[in-house]
């Protein structure tokens, strides 16, 4: 499946605003765990390998990341089913579901609220506030298969949201937290 989203990093007031402009369809929690592999070989071929969990159902993801450095994400995704979030899969499962054979161990998990909603055919706002490794952030997601309507751009310029920054994946947002972590950054 081609997944075509902008997406943009907010402040907790803009995510606040956003919340209360809309009826949401549903707000569910989420739970990322991100795995990676020794010699980082997913990383470099813009591979994001996860389980997530959702409704007490877990499904393995595998994301493809198409393009870099811009607010518009393109990603090729896969999903697999599974009954468990493994400590570890072997090189030849992580061979069979991304064509790269390495093995990959669970480095950790992040839990997101969710507000979804349909605002047209075709086009999706997902609202997120993440949490893990001690911190929070929030992120605004608009899934399409369409156009954007022009109605849509007026109510997220309202909240003053922009797409202008390169986007930056859950994933990376994870990684950059625990490399600091591990390293001692504040």
């Amino acid at each position: 499946m081609l997944e075509t989203e902008f997406k943009s990093m907010l402040t907790e007031d803009a995510y606040k605003k956003l919340e209360a402009m809309f009826e949401w369809d549903e707000v569910k929690e989420q739970v990322n765990s991100y795995y990676t592999d020794p010699s980082l070989l997913l990383k470099s071929n813009g591979i994001t390998l996860r389980v997530r969990t959702k409704d007490g159902i877990n499904k393995i993801q595998v994301k493809v990341h198409k393009n870099a450095d811009s607010p518009l994400q393109i990603c090729e995704e896969s999903e697999f089913e599974t009954d468990s979030v493994p400590e570890s899969f072997t090189a030849e499962e992580v061979k069979n579901m991304t064509g790269i054979e390495t093995p990959a161990s669970l480095l950790g998990s992040l839990t997101t609220l969710r507000h979804s909603l349909m605002y047209t055919d075709g086009v999706e706002i997902c609202l997120d506030k993440s949490d893990y490794l001690d911190t929070t952030d929030y992120e605004i997601e608009i899934e399409y298969t369409s156009e954007i309507p022009d109605s849509l751009k007026e109510k997220l310029s309202e909240a003053d949201v922009k797409f202008s920054a390169p986007a930056v994946g859950k994933c990376t947002r994870f990684m950059v937290r625990l490399n600091d972590l591990i390293h001692g950054a504040e």
